[in-house]
Parts: C-alpha cells; sequence; structure tokens
C-alpha cells in the first residue's frame, strides 16, 4: 500500500482552519468548481462566514445537530462548513427522509431545507428563502473583501476538541430505517488521513477532484474535505458530464460507486495516450477484465476498498479480491456463535479500527448487537489466507441458499458484470410457484437492452452453479442515495413482469423477463 512521505492531515487542524489558511497564502487559488461559478479560496472564506452569520442570526449554537437537505452541492457544501466552524454538527438528509413518517426531531435540533416538512416540529424548520440564499451566495464586493482581516478570518480557525461531534453519518443499507452514527474531529481527520493512503503524489500535491456524488454519501464529503485541507479545487459536476471533462482533459481524481464505474470507462475513448485520472471505486468489487480496461484507458490503477460505515477503510483489494488492511486495523474471523475459526476457514468478519464509531444514535440494542468488546462484528463472510489479509465474499444475509447449497452471490456478479452491455448485477433469490428458492439473475443494462442473446452470454457462468434460474433486465436498478441497489424492489419488479412475461422453451437454463 502506498504511504505518503509524510503526514499531510494534521490531525489538530480542521477544514475551516486550513480555508482560513489557504485564504491569508493563496487567496486567488480556485477552491470550487460549480458549474460556471468559479470561488477561490478568498471568496470561499468569505461566503463560510456569511453562513456562519446566517445560522448564528437563526439561533444556532455550538453543540447543537443541524440536519441539511438542499440539491445545490455547493450550498450543502458551504453549509456544513459554516456548521463545523460554529461547533454545530450536521446530518445530511436526501429528500424522501423528509417525507412523513418521518421522525427526524429525534435527531436533529434544527433541520435547515430548501422547502416546508411536513414530518418535521414547524418550529424546528429553517427554510432555505431565496433572501437567505442571495445573502450567503452573493460574492462580496471588492470593498467588502478587502475589509475581511485577518481577525475576521479567525472566526474560521476555532479549535475543535478531539472527542467534538462534528457530524452523524447514516448507513447505507438497501432496506429499513438506515442507522445512524457519531462522528467525532479526531476519527473525522483520522478518516481523511487514510485517503491520503490511496493517493499518489500528484494528487497530495495539486488535487484537482471531479465530485459526483452529493455530501450525503459519507466518501463525497469526506473527500471534499479532504481537497481543501489539501488546498485543491473541488469541481461540482455530473455522470453525463464527467467522461467529456476527463477527455478534456480537466480534473486528476475522482471517486465511483462501482456500477457508475462501468458507465463512466465503457464511454471513455480509447486513444493513443491514456487518460490522467486516478480513482477511488467504493460499493462493490471491481472485475479483472474491468480492471484491465482501465489500465488501457487511464494512466493510473484504480484503488478499491471494503469498509462500512461504522469503522470507515478496512482493506485495500487487489485484481484477484484478495485486500491488504489499512494500517490500524484488525480483523478476526467467527463462527455463527462468535468463536474465532481456523486459519483460512470462512466465517463472519469482525472488524477493530482508529476510526470506529462508537454505537448507533436512539438504538440501544442495535448497539449492544454490534459493538462488543471493542470490536464492530459485522454481518459480512470472508476470510484471511494470511496474516494482514482479508476476502470478503459478501453479506451473510446475502449468500444463497439454493436446494440446500449455499452459494456466495459475489463471484457470481463479477463475472457477469465483465460482459460488454451490462452494466450492473444483481444475483440473489427468489421463491417459484411452488415456494421453493431459485436463483434470480438481474441485470442492468440502460435504455438498449443490452446486447442481442444476453441469455446466452450469461447462461454459460450461471449453470456452473445452478442448473436453473430467473433472469430480469432492467434499463436501470432501483437504488438508495448511496447507490447501493434495493433488492426488494428489484424481487418486486420481476414478480410483476412475470405475471404477464411469455417464457423461453423448457429447455432453456433460464427464464427471462425484462421490465421498462
Amino acid at each position: 500500500m502506498r504511504k505518503p512521505k509524510s503526514p499531510v492531515i494534521d490531525l489538530d487542524r480542521s477544514t475551516c482552519q486550513l480555508i482560513a489558511r489557504h485564504a491569508r497564502q493563496r487567496p486567488t487559488a480556485i477552491a470550487v468548481v460549480n458549474q460556471d461559478f468559479r470561488v477561490t479560496y478568498h471568496s470561499l472564506a468569505l461566503h463560510v462566514l456569511r453562513v456562519m452569520d446566517a445560522l448564528t442570526a437563526a439561533g444556532l449554537r455550538a453543540g447543537q445537530i443541524l440536519g441539511v437537505e438542499t440539491n445545490d452541492r455547493g450550498l450543502h457544501l458551504l453549509i456544513l462548513l459554516a456548521a463545523e466552524a460554529l461547533g454545530v454538527t450536521t446530518l445530511s438528509l436526501v429528500p424522501m427522509e423528509l417525507e412523513p413518517p418521518a421522525n427526524l426531531d429525534r435527531l436533529c435540533d434544527r433541520i435547515l431545507v430548501s422547502r416546508p416538512v411536513p414530518a418535521a416540529d414547524p418550529t424546528k424548520i429553517l427554510l432555505m428563502t431565496p433572501n437567505w440564499i442571495a445573502y450567503v451566495l452573493t460574492l462580496p464586493t471588492q470593498d467588502e473583501a478587502l475589509r475581511v482581516t485577518d481577525q475576521r478570518l479567525e472566526a474560521l480557525e476555532r479549535q475543535p476538541a478531539p472527542d467534538a461531534l462534528v457530524r452523524l453519518i447514516k448507513s447505507s443499507g438497501t432496506t429499513g430505517v438506515p442507522k445512524v452514527m457519531r462522528m467525532t474531529h479526531l476519527v473525522q481527520q483520522l478518516t481523511l488521513r487514510k485517503n491520503v493512503y490511496l493517493a499518489a503524489p500528484e494528487i497530495l500535491r495539486q488535487p484537482d477532484y471531479l465530485c459526483l456524488y452529493n455530501f450525503s454519501v459519507r466518501g463525497s464529503h469526506a473527500r471534499a474535505l479532504l481537497i481543501l485541507q489539501l488546498g485543491g479545487t473541488i469541481r461540482l459536476t455530473t455522470m453525463n458530464l464527467i467522461s467529456e471533462m476527463v477527455a478534456a482533459g480537466t480534473g486528476n481524481y475522482a471517486l465511483f460507486l462501482a456500477g457508475d464505474l462501468v458507465r463512466f470507462i465503457r464511454a471513455m475513448p480509447y486513444r493513443g495516450d491514456k487518460f490522467d485520472l486516478h480513482i477511488d471505486v467504493i460499493g462493490s468489487a471491481v472485475p479483472a477484465t474491468l480492471r484491465q480496461e482501465l489500465r488501457e484507458k487511464i494512466a493510473h490503477p484504480v484503488a478499491v476498498t471494503y469498509g462500512t460505515n461504522e469503522v470507515h477503510y478496512v482493506s485495500v483489494v487487489d485484481d484477484d479480491n484478495l485486500g491488504t488492511l489499512f494500517p490500524d486495523v484488525q480483523v478476526k474471523i467467527v463462527d455463527g456463535s462468535g468463536n474465532p475459526v481456523p486459519s483460512g476457514e470462512r466465517g463472519l468478519i469482525r472488524i477493530k479500527s482508529d476510526t470506529d464509531t462508537d454505537g448507533y444514535v436512539g438504538a440501544p440494542e442495535l448497539t449492544r448487537a454490534a459493538f462488543i468488546d471493542g470490536w464492530y462484528h459485522t454481518n459480512d463472510v470472508g476470510f484471511q489466507p494470511a496474516e494482514g489479509k482479508l476476502v470478503v465474499l459478501g453479506r451473510n444475509d446475502d449468500m444463497l441458499n439454493i436446494g440446500g447449497v449455499k452459494i456466495a452471490p459475489g463471484p457470481i456478479e463479477a463475472r457477469l458484470r465483465a460482459i460488454d452491455g451490462v452494466r450492473d448485477v444483481l444475483v440473489t433469490s427468489i421463491d417459484d410457484h411452488q415456494g421453493a428458492s431459485v436463483m434470480l439473475v438481474a441485470l442492468e443494462t440502460g435504455p438498449g437492452g443490452g446486447p442481442a442473446k444476453l441469455g446466452e452470454l450469461i447462461a454459460p457462468i450461471v449453470t456452473e452453479y445452478v442448473s436453473y434460474s430467473r433472469l430480469i433486465k432492467l434499463p436501470l436498478f432501483p437504488r438508495t442515495e448511496s447507490g447501493k441497489i434495493r433488492r426488494e424492489d428489484v424481487k418486486r419488479l420481476y414478480r410483476q413482469a412475470a405475471r404477464t412475461a411469455i417464457h423461453p422453451a423448457n429447455n432453456w437454463p433460464m427464464s427471462c423477463v425484462s421490465s421498462a
């Protein structure tokens, strides 16, 4: 694993402290590019100060928790920075979390939103009115900017305590209510330091980050803070634009969810020289064939990691799905009763890390079940082929029981995902009309439906594991805010489509339906 020559991240400093330093030392350097707007570090500092004034005028005080929901990522980032400078903890929200029967009052003292929220106590709502947004986003005049003295910038330099609560983060589960976890200043800084382990020297010297995701996604928020602490540039962009930007030589660093990486790399053209882009991937494994395609188009190796929101990074995963543990991470493999299994055998993964959270907010029973004697008890299955190494096979509750045989879906998904024209894959199980569990293979193919005779391409892979399965093709998978597939929604779509589907001949190994 690559390590920086010196610790770039100062564990004591906050992001706003370093923004103030950059505003003094490099005032004209570009901090954020949002569409056609280019914000220098000096202007960024002024914007954050204005938001701090607005939050203070609204009654926000250090120690309170502020929920934030807005689809303007530039504004969202300013609010998160200003709140941290004030000592206010933030929780990033998405619109669906604000609908009834949401109970955000149990988590937030106030909620800053772009529209009224029917499910929340109206006395807690802070509405982003047009006047409020205009106040915090309007660039100051030259005279106003010149009047910002070092004394004013000192408002950004409040020294946070290591155990100060700076952020509430949510699990990215595909079902149920997301679990909420606390993040202290120290854990946040240690998280950023682990991001540095993944970064090449060019990134550390002059990062130019293509930011694709909302800041409710933990990885997106963490990398934005990292870039600002390093004095780099954040470019707020979208999946529709990123291929064109990379082809034009814009940006040198990006985070992708695994499914989006497939779409991105297959949209990039082959050319004589390679594109200069450093890529981090989260969400799932990247098959070897896709890694090879990346090598042929991109100048730098992809960094694929395994981790959880409860502990952050655990390992860096190579082409053969072999993970190397991050520093300060310990792993043990246990059976269903919590007893260690023999070396090299498969079992449930337990993790201990310096970036652990302390449990789930307002969920003592879940906390007691998952955090025991300093270890986080995951529901992931894996094994350790050697000390410091880890192979993750998948979720324990994702393991398929087909005819009494336990099957790990991860390896099957990786092979199917490598087929040209397949954007993403979900392999799960579903009950047939007789109540027996059968394998369901769901393919995300985009609007075109994928290549002709797709069933014939995937059948040889699937029939290595089962003699009969079900197949559904979808243009796009239903997903959570962090990009994970909503498996129960996929099953529901299959059931709906299967009611009217005309199945292939009986000797075909897969029953196939499509859904638009």
